[in-house]
């Protein structure tokens, strides 16, 4: 685990966030960010295709006001996190089910960090469909809640 950047002054996130680099369990680097909140909990913010951690900066300023801690993600081929193919342009995975190993790595990097319990999830877009992909799978998520899920095209 190593230091990411993260650019706060454009998220303008609560103080306090950090980025991390984290491995998956398939040997693909991502980016994480963590913003603290408070003790009712961490938010896992899954953002839709071609997002990035930044553009979230001001809900997890939200959450932080409530009390919830947020990790959000750079998916594999998005943001800064590595990409399949040469061209950064492309954000492209063989298959959906890769996004599942992205949040594998969350859930692993959350606990070893102590990150506040209950877990929730929190998603837009093909964030929608790696969460409720994700519910399936885990027993480790309290609740969840959906914007604009992409559940079919």
């Amino acid at each position: 685990m190593a230091d990411a950047p993260l650019h706060n002054d454009l998220a303008n996130g609560p103080a306090g966030g950090q980025a991390t680099w984290v491995n998956t369990g398939d040997g693909v680097r991502l980016r994480l960010a963590y913003w603290p909140g408070g003790a009712k909990g961490t938010i896992f913010l899954l953002p839709g295709r071609t997002e990035y951690i930044e553009k979230y900066g001001r809900a997890a300023s939200e959450l932080a006001q409530r009390g919830y801690g947020t990790l959000c993600i750079d998916f594999r081929g998005q943001g800064l996190s590595d990409r399949a193919l040469p061209d950064r342009m492309i954000g492209d995975v063989r298959t959906f089910d890769e996004y599942q190993r992205d949040v594998d790595a969350m859930l692993i990097h959350a606990q070893a960090q102590g990150l506040p319990q209950p877990f929730y999830l929190l998603s837009h877009s093909m964030g929608g469909s790696v969460a409720l992909r994700a519910l399936h799978r885990s027993a480790a998520f309290h609740a969840a809640a959906f914007s604009a899920p992409m559940w079919g095209i």
